[in-house]
């Protein structure tokens, strides 16, 4: 046999090597190309947080880049179990169509043709010719001229939130590797459209919270007027006056009068008809803290001043561009009026463990139930923090000071409880009436509030009489009164209103006996004085 001479079989393998590197160049630009489709799907996509917009452009670039006649995408809706084509372009739209929900646009049930299929099993599915395809709905067969079909499922998770759907009008049109690349693409547009779901999502929560947020400001604004707050009387028309006039002028205001006038209510009034009722209302009981704890409080604090603490703002940062209101603010010491009168006088102040100066912009409306200039004589109260507080004075009367308000305040409240516990409609006795209007109130509105309620709950009848009233007389040494129907059988429903309603009679009595010295009356009550100031700060 004659041997082949040695350049022929060095031709031969260098004609087989050539065929080698032309095929791993043709792999590797069809690689290179495929990575390219890949990035540009998720170029054209990336930054859009509407969902209408990345449904279109998710299959106008398939379109583009994969030369189907048809492609479309169809959405999963979950609560119907049903996919609903959304977007769609064909090849001789100028741009793809979205279909909006209102639209009547093409639903399958999630099992029902291709692309239903698709949806339950999340696996692709590669027709070469829908004709000997039964899955195929020859309704829309009959509609849309189409032979060869892929669909690709986006999922999300472990959920199927969508499926992409590309046609032919020639079998066979569409390789395996086409739909392998159709895959990769698949994920970049699943992560697409459940991030613009989530944006909308978010995007309609932060509109209703703004909406919401602007109908409550509107009913504060109305249940914070002057027009809403119940009294007739010549002396209180008076007060509610003076609270209109300085409601439109940035000063200080300090409101005193005895407890359970309405010092907070008259506050909230201050804040909510001023040019600062867009910002925020800020409250602190200054009684209610320990001296060390309320200068953190109003002030705040720093990371690392104590063991396992952590930063947080203030009091008077928090009411930065509002109106912050002191109550119990001559119950506060004198270290701590000494840096509340740096912070009103200079508009700032550092953190507690802080060195940073921190500017602020508040109003402060404060309350008081002391006589403060009486304090300032027992140095209690510093007499300069006093004139910065009290730019305006305004005093509430004692509610026995204003008789005649007394019905209205007590059906108001009747009205109010009735609703709050569904009550249906019931109205006082004009005995009734008649004894609350003469009645000491010593505990002021608040008082006469607590009394309607008990009343209201206790009472089998729509009418409300003298023998449903429980309240302190001048003859109840006790202080306290607890009427309760012969035929009442709900015991456990109202066993711990009588109880807080006799706690707070009992702690109003121990205040009364001790000149409001709050020490002195934890002492008579044989409770601690944060206790009492906790009880106090619920009341």
């Amino acid at each position: 046999m004659k041997k082949n001479p040695p350049q022929d079989n060095l031709s031969r393998e260098h004609d087989n090597l050539k065929k080698i590197l032309s095929n791993i160049n043709a792999k590797y630009l069809e690689k290179i190309e495929e990575l390219s489709l890949i990035r540009r799907v998720g170029d054209a996509i990336k930054d859009i947080t509407d969902f209408a917009s990345v449904c279109k452009s998710i299959v106008s670039i398939i379109q583009q880049e994969l030369d189907p006649d048809n492609c479309s995408l169809m959405i999963v809706d979950d609560e119907r179990g049903e996919l609903v084509l959304q977007a769609a372009k064909g090849p001789y739209d100028d741009e793809a169509v979205f279909i909006d929900e209102d639209t009547d646009t093409t639903r399958f049930r999630i099992g029902e043709s291709i692309a239903g299929h698709v949806a339950r099993s999340g696996k692709s599915i590669l027709v070469q010719d829908v004709q000997t395809e039964d899955r195929f709905l020859e309704s829309r067969q009959t509609q849309v001229d189409i032979r060869s079909l892929i669909s690709i499922p986006l999922v999300s998770g472990d959920r199927v939130i969508a499926v992409l759907n590309l046609s032919h009008r020639t079998p066979d049109a569409f390789t395996a590797d086409k739909e392998r690349i159709l895959s990769i693409i698949a994920n970049s547009a699943a992560a697409a459209l459940e991030n613009t779901r989530l944006y909308e999502k978010l995007r309609k929560s932060c509109d209703k919270l703004a909406r919401e947020n602007v109908d409550l400001k509107h009913e504060l604004l109305k249940k914070f007027s002057t027009d809403s707050i119940i009294g007739t009387s010549k002396r209180f028309s008076e007060i509610l006056k003076k609270v209109e006039k300085v409601s439109g002028v940035d000063v200080n205001v300090l409101v005193t009068g005895e407890s359970g006038t309405g010092k907070e209510l008259i506050a909230k009034t201050l804040h909510y008809s001023s040019l600062r009722a867009e910002g925020p209302l800020i409250s602190v009981n200054c009684a209610a803290l320990p001296e060390t704890l309320l200068e953190s409080e109003l002030f705040g604090i720093e990371k690392g001043v104590a063991t396992g603490v952590e930063k947080r703002p203030g009091k008077f940062e928090l009411a930065h561009g509002g109106t912050l209101f002191l109550d119990e603010v001559g119950d506060m010491s004198l270290a701590t009026q000494a840096k509340i009168l740096r912070a009103i006088q200079e508009r700032e102040f550092e953190r507690v463990g802080g060195s940073k100066t921190i500017q602020v912009d508040v109003r402060i409306v404060s309350a008081t139930n002391r006589d403060l200039t009486e304090a300032i004589k027992a140095g209690d109260f510093r007499e300069d923090l006093y004139y910065r507080l009290k730019v305006v004075e305004i005093t509430l009367p004692p509610l026995r000071d204003r008789s005649e308000d007394i019905p209205l305040l007590a059906n108001f409240f009747l009205k109010e409880i009735c609703r709050k516990h569904n009550l249906g409609e019931k109205w006082f006795s004009q005995e009734a009436l008649e004894q609350l209007r003469t009645a000491p109130w010593k505990g002021n509105v608040r008082e006469l509030e607590n009394v309607v309620e008990q009343a209201t709950i206790l009472s089998n009848s729509e009418v409300i009489g003298t023998d449903d009233l429980a309240f302190a007389r001048a003859d109840d040494e006790a202080g306290l009164k607890v009427v309760i129907p012969d035929n009442m059988i709900n015991y456990k429903d109202t066993l711990q209103e009588i109880t807080d309603r006799a706690e707070r009679t009992l702690i109003q009595k121990a205040l009364e006996q001790t000149g409001n010295n709050k020490s002195k009356a934890a002492q008579v009550l044989g409770i601690g004085r944060r206790t009492l100031m906790y009880k106090l700060s619920r009341m």
